[in-house]
């Protein structure tokens, strides 16, 4: 990889790293959080972020790619809890009103009236003329 790359690379993960972690508006809150993290000053943070840097040294590389991994991880595990957590209120919407995805047809559980009514519709009831 080119030395310009490498700082496109670095800029890129640590702009996705800032906005999983909320607004843009607290960007120097972002900043010192990732300088915390990294071992690195807030001023380093915001000249990689803005892509300030040409050449980036080896250990601020590796530095921001170990954190880079790590948020990455974070971000899977939140998905994987986030689906857990659909999955369990799909099957509990299931169980309590029944699954209408089945062509248009629903299961209706014991004790729930069905919507449809056996009489005539309203429109069959008025007369014709």
């Amino acid at each position: 990889m080119t030395p310009e790359a490498i700082a496109q690379q670095v800029q890129m993960q640590l702009h996705e790293i800032v906005e999983a972690s909320g607004t843009r508006s607290g960007l120097k809150q972002a900043f010192a959080s990732v300088a915390r993290k990294t071992g690195m000053t807030d001023g380093q943070i915001k000249r990689l972020f803005y892509g300030e840097w040409s050449v980036i040294p080896a250990h601020i590389f590796l530095n921001v790619e170990r954190l880079y991994r790590n948020h990455l991880e974070q971000m899977k595990a939140r998905a994987e809890h986030q689906a857990a957590l659909y999955r369990a209120r799909t099957e509990e919407w299931d169980r309590k009103w029944g699954d209408y995805s089945s062509n248009g047809v629903h299961d209706i559980r014991a004790g729930v009236p069905g919507a449809r009514s056996t009489g005539p519709s309203i429109s069959e009831s008025l007369p014709t003329g």
